[in-house]
């Protein structure tokens, strides 16, 4: 049909070999075959530079990277910029897909033509357990649902890079990643940039992709609680510019949440409260209980 979609999937590397088959054939034996896989070597040096030059399947374009970039933003910047096709899909090294990924939202992308954004559910893997993630449990009778930016403030929906698929031509308009600034949450920096600006997005209730929280050299592990993204220029100009009364208070509140959530970190890592985060707490009554129930556990050192 001349109408269904082409995908470019992209997978930045940087020292992953152990998992590095998984990640790879997970999208070379999809259903659905019509996609490209663009493999970025973000100057590994662990053998996942010599090892991505073993797959050679014609579907597979490799790119090499001299320095590594934190998060693998770059990297994926670069995959973005050499795709040919019109809808993207990222996966990390150390993740998976189910082999009907790209069948399952290809069939909602012709259902729903208009869409420049769709997602879906996930496992969260470790070992041989998985666990459905809980952002991605709605209501068994609800099959897709359409969600918005304000949604995701509400923490009503949650974007997971494995588990997300854009048209290029809206990252491409909302900046793509950022190559600086960010070791961790540039990813949700790209989601909140793409959903401002998106024509519609569509949720699948369907877990397709695979989390694993026991790979090696993960960022999540290696960097803790950065949340840069809370105080973005970006999102700092939608509250200025913002009329939506509605969406305003969504994102306080997303902030507030994710502050208090470093701050209680902190306390939980026995570091000192960064106070700046508290003072740049927008504080309704609903975070001033967070910030009290904060200070109580402080003094009583929990």
């Amino acid at each position: 049909m001349n109408n269904e979609p082409y995908f470019s999937v992209i997978i930045p590397v940087h020292n992953k070999l152990p998992h590095l088959e998984r990640s790879v054939f997970s999208v070379l034996k999809q259903t659905y075959q019509n996609f490209e896989l663009i493999i970025i070597d973000d100057a590994s040096t662990d053998g996942s530079s010599e090892k991505v030059t073993e797959f050679t399947d014609p579907k597979i374009s490799l790119y090499t990277r001299t320095e590594p970039g934190p998060g693998g933003y770059k990297a994926r910047n670069v995959g973005i910029d050499h795709a040919r096709y019109p809808w993207i899909c990222f996966l990390d090294a150390d993740d998976e897909w189910s082999l009907d990924l790209l069948d399952t939202i290809k069939s909602a992308i012709v259902k729903n033509p208009d869409i420049e954004c769709v997602t879906w559910g996930y496992y969260n893997t470790l070992g041989t357990q998985k666990k459905l993630d809980k952002t991605s449990v709605i209501n068994a009778d609800v099959q897709q649902k359409s969600f918005a930016l304000i949604d995701l403030f509400r923490q009503k929906h949650t974007l997971w890079t494995g588990a997300v698929s854009f048209k290029k031509d809206l990252l491409v308009r909302a900046g793509k990643f950022p190559e600086s600034g960010y070791k961790r949450g540039g990813d949700v920096d790209t989601w909140i940039r793409c959903l401002w600006q998106s024509k519609g997005n569509l949720w699948i209730n369907k877990p397709l992709s695979y989390y694993y929280l026991d790979a090696v050299n993960m960022v999540t592990k290696s960097i803790k609680r950065e949340s840069l993204y809370i105080f973005s220029p970006f999102l700092l100009n939608i509250l200025r510019e913002n009329k939506n009364t509605e969406l305003e208070q969504a994102i306080k509140d997303f902030q507030n949440k994710r502050i208090y959530s470093i701050l209680r970190g902190q306390i939980v890592d026995k570091q000192p409260l960064d106070y700046q985060l508290l003072r740049k707490m927008n504080l309704t009554p609903d975070s001033i209980i967070l910030v009290s129930k904060l200070m109580l556990k402080k003094m009583i050192k929990v």
